[in-house]
């Protein structure tokens, strides 16, 4: 029993085993979500009443404000 091979099967073969699995790789990136905000402290040789002083960063649209305790100042 004789097989013809053809070029037609063998370009399908390709498609299917070669370009197509790269195409459905391709289309399901998906990005890791970034926190937003970010908060930096500020050392204080006075901070023995416990209270968090530092700056509060905005990562999306670069609003900065400054933290003392439970107070928040918007920073220009």
């Amino acid at each position: 029993m004789k097989t013809k091979n053809n070029l037609t099967t063998g370009v399908i073969i390709g498609i299917c085993v070669i370009v197509l699995p790269l195409i459905l790789m391709g289309t399901t990136y998906t990005t890791e979500k970034q926190n937003k905000w970010e908060f930096h402290q500020v050392e204080t040789h006075n901070n023995s009443t416990g209270k968090e002083n530092g700056y509060l960063l905005n990562t999306e649209d670069g609003v900065l404000y400054f933290v003392n305790g439970s107070k928040k100042k918007l920073c220009e």
